[in-house]
């Protein structure tokens, strides 16, 4: 009944003209917004998948300050990677979900994964598939896949993390346990500067937010997770607003990011923070799937 429902929300879906396509390995038009057949239920990846380009979609209708001269939507240029990221890990509802708040220049803008540094995806999720430009490229900013030599920090800390504590397994991790960004946009001024959507000014700040959030409202309902694991005090703000957040354990850890304050042990941290939550058994998978 869930997907029934589901099925029919994501099916009304805006397709603004300057939507644009996303070509993968063998040169087959990869289409976005997805459109979900009225003649089956498709799969929990699908649906998920439906959302997200709904949600770009109406992302594309709002009005972005002049000083976010480049604003980067990984979902869509790095579609193929990104898919095969939900494809190989969604597979049904999860107990545990980690919300990000949106992509890193060196991680998830690079090549779709989110906290996507190059190394854990490329290695460890064995990832790899075509990255396309996306429609303006900042020159201080260029999307080179997995050719990028740098490293996202807050990823490389996060999912170290993560394949350390499930037994140096991200296929153990990702039995009950996932992670997604709250906003897919990365925003970028004049000068290059990554701007988080906490920095951001002005009315779109929360055009952003409210839009984002009716989107996760959504797909928690398909995730169905019992714990919500906002990484940061952005999403944790922006997740008190949620009703299905309101009936769960919604979690606030410590962002990974180098950037922020008092946070130089940041791994012993959230693994303190993850068994003072009796997480650590969703990340091992040493408890049978269900729910509350």
């Amino acid at each position: 009944m869930l997907k029934k429902k589901l099925q029919y929300k994501i099916t009304a879906n805006p397709t603004p003209n300057n939507s644009h396509n996303v070509v993968d390995a063998n040169s087959n038009e990869r289409n976005l917004p997805l459109k979900v057949s009225p003649f089956f239920v498709p799969s929990y990846w699908e649906l998920f998948y439906a959302l997200e380009c709904q949600l770009n979609g109406y992302l594309r209708l709002l009005k972005a300050p002049v000083e976010l001269t480049h604003i980067y939507n990984p979902v869509e240029y790095a579609a193929q990677i990104h898919c095969d990221y939900l494809k190989r890990y969604l597979k049904g509802p999860m107990k545990v979900l980690f919300i990000g708040m949106n992509p890193g220049g060196d991680g998830m803008a690079q090549n779709g994964i989110p906290f996507g540094n190059i190394s854990t995806v490329r290695d460890s999720m064995q990832l790899q598939g075509v990255i396309v430009d996306p429609p303006q490229q900042h020159p201080k900013r260029p999307i080179q896949g997995f050719e990028c030599t740098r490293e996202e920090p807050s990823g490389k800390r996060l999912w170290t993390l993560f394949q350390k504590l499930a037994n140096n397994s991200l296929e153990t991790f990702f039995q009950q346990c996932f992670v997604h960004n709250f906003c897919p946009l990365a925003f970028f001024d004049a000068q290059g500067r990554n701007i988080t959507p906490s920095e951001i000014k002005g009315p779109y700040k929360k055009e952003l937010q409210d839009t984002c959030l009716r989107a996760m409202e959504q797909q928690l309902h398909i995730l169905q997770p019992d714990f919500i694991i906002a990484v940061g005090d952005y999403v944790f703000k922006a997740l008190r607003n949620s009703e299905y957040c309101r009936g769960k354990r919604l979690l606030r850890l410590d962002h990974p990011s180098p950037r922020s304050l008092n946070n130089t042990n940041w791994p012993e941290k959230a693994e303190t923070f993850l068994r003072e939550n009796d997480l650590l058994k969703y990340l091992r998978n040493e408890v049978a799937a269900g729910h509350m």
